[in-house]
């Protein structure tokens, strides 16, 4: 920073055209022919939900309903030769057929897996470039600044944060995720950083608008150590504009449409961050995970009348969909 308390109009424009919220900007780039790249939407495979579909007969079917809900789809028109440990991840398993006995021992075969990595920072891809801004108290006149940066192996979220012009924040967040992200088999997000002892925010958002709800989760850092922070999504508070909403909704991990870090002045309603200091500020973060991830679902199609003895065995939760045209993907 250069030090003045001058209010930076063009820093405010930037960041509202970064994240895409300024009003009438699409008008008047469609009218003069310069309409941007839409870059809300986060083109990486690993955050896409996952599904297998095992039909003899009907996996375009089944396959293109789900990939109309951005599933991303593997099939199998048999168990014959399959290797289990070659579908990793999975959030969804389609099953159409009779043999039960099969499916299950399938299922007990499969890998075990209880985290999803949301962003890797040891290996940052261009993708993670471009949907990390920065969003500063130059949104209501403060001149504090901050940025994401990409190291070799690391995430460093720094900047230097001023109380000038009644602000005292700084933060990172990402653009909208399109589609919103389905965390709502895992229990909730983990984070691996190393900070410089003050106390930081994460921020999730289960709406699309600019200034909405954010559910927020403060934790401390400690000066040069590795740390894994984990965040339950029930421990979350609902909160609009720093100010606490005792009737808020419980977070809906089912849609994260964002993710944001903050170093703020203040805690909630008023009262100040214990170890907020005006200044440089930096936390280096290795990555970003959902945690605690429950069992998949399994959907049997084409049978009402599923072995549940058999199917019980397995320690799925399951439904029964009478017929193909019934299969609707949540």
């Amino acid at each position: 920073m250069t030090g003045s308390n001058k209010w930076d109009f063009g820093r405010f424009w930037q960041t509202l055209d970064y994240f895409e919220v300024i009003p009438f900007m699409d008008c008047i780039q469609n009218l003069f022919g310069q309409k941007k790249e839409d870059k809300s939407i986060f083109g990486n495979d690993s955050l896409m939900n996952k599904a297998l579909v095992i039909s003899p007969s009907n996996i375009s079917t089944i396959g293109q309903k789900l990939q109309d809900k951005s599933y991303q789809v593997q099939t199998l028109s048999d168990f014959s030769n399959c290797n289990p440990s070659l579908f990793p991840h999975l959030d969804l398993i389609v099953y159409e057929g009779d043999d039960y006995l099969q499916l299950v021992n399938f299922l007990k075969k499969l890998p075990a897996d209880s985290e999803k990595i949301l962003f890797d920072f040891s290996q940052p891809t261009p993708e993670m470039k471009e949907i990390w801004g920065a969003v500063d108290d130059v949104v209501m006149g403060g001149v504090s600044e901050s940025q994401m940066r990409f190291t070799h192996d690391r995430g460093v979220f720094t900047g230097n944060v001023s109380t000038a012009n009644n602000g005292g924040f700084a933060s990172v967040r990402t653009r909208n995720f399109t589609p919103a992200l389905n965390l709502s088999d895992y229990e909730g997000i983990e984070l691996r950083v190393e900070g410089d002892g003050k106390r930081y925010k994460l921020i999730c958002r289960c709406e699309g608008r600019w200034d909405g709800v954010g559910y927020c989760y403060s934790f401390d850092t400690i000066y040069n150590f590795p740390q894994t922070i984990r965040v339950p999504f029930r421990e979350l508070i609902p909160v609009f504009r720093a100010k606490t909403l005792t009737d808020g909704e419980a977070f809906d991990s089912s849609k994260v449409y964002s993710l944001q870090l903050m170093h703020s002045k203040f805690e909630y309603d008023g009262a100040l961050n214990p170890r907020f200091s005006p200044g440089i500020f930096g936390i280096d973060v290795e990555w970003i995970k959902a945690y605690g991830r429950k069992t998949p679902r399994l959907v049997i199609v084409g049978s009402e009348t599923a072995d549940r003895r058999v199917l019980a065995e397995s320690g799925w939760k399951y439904s029964v969909v009478g017929d193909v045209d019934r299969f609707s993907p949540l």
